[in-house]
C-alpha cells in the first residue's frame, strides 16, 4: 500500500513539474510575443524617419506624410534698367496622404529699385499639390491662388501718368514718363490663378536635383512664366540627429528664371536663392 502511495505520489509531483513547465514555456512565449510586437512597434516608428525624402522646388520635400516648413532668402534682378531687389520666402506644406499635399507660402520683395524709388512687395500663394512618387523621384502638378500686393505710394501715383498706356485699359491721356519693364512687375495688386508642374530626383544619398515650370495669370493683364531649376544637398545623411528625427532635412539653392508676358517686357527676371527645408 505504501509502495502504491509512493507511486501515486511520484506521478503527482512529475505532473506537477510538466504543468509548472508548461506555465513557464507559455510565459516565455508570451513575453516573445510582446517583444517581437514592440520591435515591429518600434521598428515602424522608426521607419517613418528613416525613410529617404525626395527634394522638390521651392524649398519643399516628397515624405507622404507629416508637415514641412521650408525658408530661403536670395536676390532677384527684375531687369537691367532697375537694381536687385533682397527676397525672403517662407512657407509651410501638409501631406494628407501619400499623393496629396496642400500649402501655403508667403514671399517679401525689398529694396531700391532705382535711385528714386523703393520697394516693398508681398506676394501671398496657397497651393494643392497632386504627387507622384517612385522610389528615387516623384513628379506632380499643383494648381495655385496667389495675391500680389505693394504698399509703394509713389509707384501708384505716377502709375496714372504712363505713356505705355495701351496694356491698361483706361489709361490716361496726359502722361509724365514712360513705365520701366521692372516696374511692371511689382504692379500686379489683386488675384492670380496658375498651375505649376515640378520634380525631383535624388541623384545620389546626399544629392538631388529639382526643377519645374510655373505658369501663372493675373486679373491685372499679365501672364508669368517661371523656370526653376535646383540642387539640394540631404543633411539627414550626416546629421545624426536629423536622421533619426525628421522626415525631411535638405539645404538647397535654386535660380528663377522669370518671363513677363502682355505687359511688353521684353527681357527675363532672374533670382537665386538659399533654402532649407525640415519635415516632421
Amino acid at each position: 500500500m505504501s509502495a502504491f502511495a509512493a507511486e501515486a505520489a511520484e506521478d503527482s509531483s512529475v505532473v506537477a513539474d510538466s504543468v509548472v513547465a508548461a506555465q513557464d514555456s507559455a510565459g516565455v512565449e508570451q513575453v516573445a510575443v510582446a517583444d517581437t510586437l514592440a520591435k515591429d512597434s518600434t521598428a515602424k516608428d522608426s521607419s517613418r524617419h528613416k525613410g529617404n525624402s525626395i527634394p522638390l522646388p521651392r524649398q519643399s520635400a516628397y515624405t507622404g506624410y507629416g508637415l514641412l516648413v521650408g525658408l530661403a532668402a536670395g536676390v532677384f534682378n527684375p531687369t537691367k534698367e532697375c537694381d536687385c531687389l533682397g527676397v525672403w520666402q517662407g512657407q509651410i506644406e501638409y501631406f494628407y496622404s501619400d499623393w496629396i499635399s496642400a500649402g501655403f507660402d508667403v514671399r517679401f520683395f525689398g529694396g531700391d529699385l532705382d535711385t528714386d524709388m523703393m520697394l516693398r512687395y508681398q506676394r501671398y500663394r496657397a497651393n494643392v499639390r497632386f504627387l507622384f512618387p517612385r522610389e528615387r523621384w516623384s513628379w506632380y502638378v499643383s494648381p495655385i491662388i496667389g495675391f500680389e500686393s505693394t504698399d509703394l505710394e509713389d509707384f501708384r501715383e505716377e502709375w496714372h501718368n504712363r505713356d505705355d498706356e495701351w496694356w491698361i485699359p483706361l489709361a490716361p491721356k496726359d502722361t509724365v514718363r514712360e513705365v520701366e519693364d521692372c516696374e511692371k512687375m511689382f504692379s500686379l495688386d489683386g488675384l492670380s490663378i496658375g498651375v505649376d508642374f515640378g520634380a525631383g530626383v535624388n541623384i545620389s544619398k546626399y544629392f538631388g536635383l529639382t526643377g519645374s515650370v510655373l505658369y501663372e495669370y493675373n486679373f491685372g493683364g499679365a501672364q508669368m512664366l517661371t523656370l526653376s531649376p535646383g540642387i539640394a544637398f540631404n543633411l539627414r545623411q550626416v546629421w545624426r540627429w536629423a536622421n533619426r528625427n525628421l522626415s525631411a532635412s535638405w539645404v538647397s539653392v535654386e535660380s528663377g528664371f522669370q518671363r513677363y508676358f502682355n505687359r511688353s517686357v521684353d527681357s527675363w527676371a532672374m533670382s537665386v536663392y538659399l533654402g532649407t527645408t525640415i519635415g516632421f
